[in-house]
């Protein structure tokens, strides 16, 4: 997840590639389970590899809930995540352009159980194997280490998993896996037959061609929270092009706030030693002193406010740093009546080793241009000169400690050439970029 806690540099003077045409995207989903039989164990490659190996994974059967495993925990402490009743809001997808599905739409309720039963426990051992010998420049590559961070050995438990949702679109029964390589959170994942269905549930194709070739429900449990997403491989033949796409029908629970990574967890659920509430709280409300890029000062108030019910939380890894994304609203005003800014940020909250907040900043969430004359009712800031200009937005950036903070506050005047192709001679090449120049702003400190 690395992309959803990893802070973006200062924007600067810079030209923004827009998009060209529409194009079909066709998602290789890669999925592999390898799994023994009870009473032995079995050795294969699943299907995260990089080109230069894969994961060879080996499978041994567990046999009680409290035998000891390499990992330093039981499949007793990860049942215990787990087993019993969650229920969630959920949120149905809008209609899409390939296959949608009903009759459930917008939000819902969401409730699912977990029973063990005694079914199969598993130790999954996996490790990166190279495929060819390794090179002078492999350690820039990156390929075996990356896949070493997803060669993750864990615990798998078969269970049995029973889902409904509010409207009836779901009232399934099914068998599902746990599984897990960290005692404080659980993932889970079960396979449903779309024409098999004891709910309501149907899926109508949009376009001809597209058909569900399978349907998914992935999800997770920690500190008696759940998440997760009922999702479907699609497939696409005309008879002589071929293609597929995944399709996510509904999530809980909210509308893939942490899709860009990170467990969505409740505000104030600690599963580091801080949680998003605890980040919210200690910098609701805080006063600095601003200074002009012209040197004149005055003094500012921040006021901070989550903008979702959930924090996306990672546990860190080689590639991620432990700590959260937490959705939220900024608001800023300064005494001299120039700015009253109302903006949507994400606070990006870092932990160290042992779970402790050390660090939290924050950024606007995205580029909103508006036209000029709309730029000081849009954004409450006055004495800028944006007429010249296609359009115009602002950013913040900045950083909490402790109740203090310290920030930037930039005025940016957009130029936006028509789409024109870029060569000519490429017409899928995207447009010219939206140029972005700086004009002016301030920062604060305490």
């Amino acid at each position: 997840m690395s992309s959803s806690l990893r802070r973006s540099s200062s924007l600067r003077h810079s030209s923004v590639r827009a998009g060209g045409r529409g194009l079909l995207v066709v998602a290789a989903l890669l999925a592999a389970a390898c799994t023994a039989p009870q009473g032995g164990s079995q050795t294969g490659h699943d299907g995260l590899g990089t080109g230069d190996g894969a994961c060879e994974e080996t499978s041994i059967v567990v046999g009680s809930l409290e035998e000891a495993t390499a990992l330093g925990f039981t499949a007793g402490e990860v049942l215990a995540q787990a087993e019993g009743t969650f229920e969630s809001p959920i949120v149905w997808a809008p209609p899409g352009d390939m296959v949608n599905a009903g009759p459930e739409q917008g939000e819902g309720e969401i409730t699912i159980d977990v029973a063990h039963g005694g079914g199969a426990i598993r130790f999954v051992e996996s490790r990166f194997v190279e495929s060819r010998p390794r090179g002078s420049n492999d350690e820039m590559e990156g390929g075996p280490a990356i896949a070493g961070d997803l060669c993750k050995s864990r615990i798998e438990i078969d269970v049995e998993l029973t889902i409904a949702t509010s409207g009836g679109a779901l009232a399934e029964t099914v068998p599902a896996i746990l599984s897990s390589s960290d005692p404080r959170h659980v993932a889970l994942e079960a396979e449903l037959d779309p024409d098999a269905l004891s709910g309501s549930l149907v899926f109508t194709p949009q376009r001809e061609g597209w058909a569900l070739a399978d349907l998914t429900i992935r999800g997770g449990m920690a500190a008696g929270a759940s998440w997760g997403s009922i999702g479907a491989r699609l497939e696409y033949s005309d008879g002589e092009v071929t293609g597929a796409g995944f399709r996510s029908f509904a999530s809980w629970p909210t509308a893939e706030t942490c899709a860009r990574g990170g467990l969505p967890l409740p505000l104030d659920t600690a599963l580091l030693a801080f949680s998003a509430a605890d980040v919210l709280a200690e910098n609701a409300e805080v006063a600095a002193t601003f200074t002009w890029d012209q040197g004149t000062t005055t003094r500012i108030a921040l006021s901070l406010e989550a903008a979702d019910d959930v924090a996306c939380v990672s546990l860190g890894g080689e590639f991620d740093e432990a700590g959260m994304r937490i959705p939220a609203h900024l608001h800023l005003v300064t005494e001299d009546g120039r700015v009253d800014l109302e903006t949507d940020v994400d606070v990006y909250a870092l932990a160290d080793a042992e779970g402790r907040l050390v660090d939290a900043s924050f950024q606007s969430v995205r580029l909103r241009g508006v036209a000029p004359d709309d730029f000081e009712a849009t954004y409450g800031i006055t004495g800028f000169d944006v007429s010249g200009y296609d359009e115009a937005s602002s950013t913040v950036r900045g950083t909490f400690t402790g109740g203090s903070s310290t920030g930037a506050l930039e005025v940016l005047g957009l130029t936006v050439p028509e789409c024109v192709s870029d060569p000519a001679s490429n017409p899928g090449g995207g447009c010219e970029g939206i140029d972005i120049t700086e004009l002016g702003g301030g920062t604060w400190a305490p």
